[in-house]
């Protein structure tokens, strides 16, 4: 929401103060820390196609007290521009208590407004309400990145409801957000940091009252190493600039300009971190659409990860990770015996030439001004794949496994890029199943399942009978050969695939 900007905002405007922490708030200080935010409101909240306008009803007021500052911005109107159609948000005042520490940050206490309705100009039955019940929000913040380096908030009892009476019983309802995050000294301007966002209780209600879903938590975890933290608020505001000389054409479009000078933004920017990665969990998942062939979906735990390693270095590493436990359908569809109910996923591509990528992305960003984004793009393509071939690395399968009610997956491998093999890459990879022969009997039975039946019994022919785990099984060991064979347990495979 536009509030938590403005809760960025109020500490923004430190910047603007001496680093050494001062005894004793003044009126001094005060007056700087309103001109601050006057300065800050207008340079990062304003939008150069007028899309979004702030109108306040007063003026900012900062007063001291003790050895803090209470800085209040006043009751202000948000217009979203929406063709023609624009919505407007009453947003009450927000307060900020600012307490200056030895080192020159900010230990920051917010109150944000606890309703937000918005209301689109062909009338109040169309518009949102969203009311947050308690909240306690506290961070600390560095002036001098504009950025907290450490959070511990929460917002509790949120509601989100429509006007329309029509829809009265409907609502999104969340229990709890929390914010954590922390930041360590790695070295100068240097941190490794890590930030969560956790919910908890979600539920959404029909518009009967009925409950179609429900989640018991929900988490976002981001984490980065040996962060830059003044090079990162240098590049920040670099893009805040761009983003003010160059806004978006009609339709949505970034004029080339803009891709022209963002290429050069990427290629003169230090290093901004080493380790950098997102990942994304739930739990306690229930769906009940109430229509259809399906009454419930339910799934213990999922998750989602992506991350890139030693970008600081020569060659980096590009990991996915995806998890998920336990996905019940009720009741089973035709072949939900065998759909998996739980599975775990973890890719990389490694020893990825940094230099080559960023010169192969500033060069597109670049090019795109002359040449246009299609024929820009083709062109960086081409360059990433000779990077990649000429670069000694490679595509870890190192794990993909499945399970379903009847049969099981694991798959491990590598593929490595070589110019010099006729397929342009070489690898091995095995794969082992269990519980074909009961999804043989499982496909037999099945109306539909002749030609299920087909492909499971040419894959239980090409399959090495072995024991795994005490369990009965198929494995299958392929290898792509610098001659060119492809070769599966053995057995050359390009007579099959139509290759010689």
């Amino acid at each position: 929401m536009r509030a938590l900007s403005l809760f960025a905002a109020g500490v923004a405007a430190w910047v603007l103060l001496p680093a050494a922490a001062q005894a004793q708030a003044t009126a001094e200080g005060a007056d700087r820390i309103r001109l601050g935010l006057k300065d800050w409101i207008a340079t990062h909240l304003a939008t150069a196609d007028k899309s979004v306008v702030f109108n306040f009803q007063g003026p900012i007021t900062v007063e001291p007290q003790g050895k803090s500052y209470k800085a209040v911005i006043p009751r202000s109107e948000v217009v979203f521009a929406d063709e023609g159609d624009p919505s407007r948000l009453a947003l009450d005042p927000v307060e900020l208590v600012l307490t200056p520490l030895e080192n020159g940050w900010l230990d920051t206490v917010a109150t944000i407004p606890s309703t937000y309705r918005v209301v689109p100009a062909k009338g109040d039955d169309k518009g949102v309400e969203v009311t947050i019940g308690t909240q306690a929000l506290r961070g600390v913040f560095a002036p001098q990145y504009h950025a907290f380096m450490s959070l511990d908030g929460k917002l509790g009892q949120i509601t989100a409801h429509s006007l329309n009476p029509a829809e009265a019983k409907g609502a999104l309802e969340i229990d709890q957000i929390a914010l954590t995050g922390d930041s360590k000294a790695v070295g100068q301007d240097t941190y490794d940091s890590s930030g969560t966002i956790a919910l908890s209780g979600i539920s959404f209600l029909d518009e009967t009252g009925a409950q179609l879903f429900r989640l018991d938590g929900a988490t976002v975890d981001g984490k980065a190493a040996a962060a830059d933290m003044a090079a990162l608020r240098a590049f920040s505001d670099k893009l805040t600039d761009l983003q003010k000389r160059y806004p978006p054409q009609p339709g949505g479009e970034m004029p080339k300009e803009f891709l022209a000078e963002l290429g050069r933004v990427f290629g003169a920017s230090p290093k901004l971190f080493d380790d950098f990665g997102f990942t994304y969990g739930l739990n306690g998942l229930e769906v009940t659409p109430g229509t259809g062939d399906v009454n419930k979906v339910t799934l213990a735990s999922g998750g989602f990860g992506v991350g890139i390693a030693s970008l600081a270095k020569d060659a980096s590493t590009f990991r996915i990770t995806l998890d998920l436990a336990q996905l019940g359908i009720d009741p089973l569809p035709e072949f939900g015996q065998f759909v998996p109910q739980s599975a775990t996923v973890e890719l990389a591509l490694t020893n990825l030439p940094n230099q080559a990528l960023l010169q192969a992305l500033t060069g597109m960003l670049d090019s795109s001004a002359t040449l246009g984004p299609d024929q820009a793009a083709e062109i960086a393509t081409a360059q990433l794949q000779q990077a990649v071939l000429n670069s000694n690395g490679a595509l870890e399968i190192r794990s993909f496994k499945a399970s379903s009610p009847v049969t099981s997956i694991d798959l491990t491998g590598t593929l490595r890029p070589n110019p010099k093999a006729p397929l342009m890459m070489t690898g091995d990879a095995r794969l082992v199943v269990t519980g074909l022969e009961q999804a043989l009997e499982a496909a037999k039975t099945a109306p539909d399942g002749q030609e299920m039946v087909q492909g499971l019994t040419v894959l239980q022919t090409m399959g090495a009978q072995e024991e795994v785990d005490g369990k009965p099984a198929r494995t299958y060991k392929l290898v792509i050969g610098e001659n060119g064979d492809i070769l599966l347990n053995g057995t050359d495979l390009k007579p099959l695939l139509g290759m010689r």
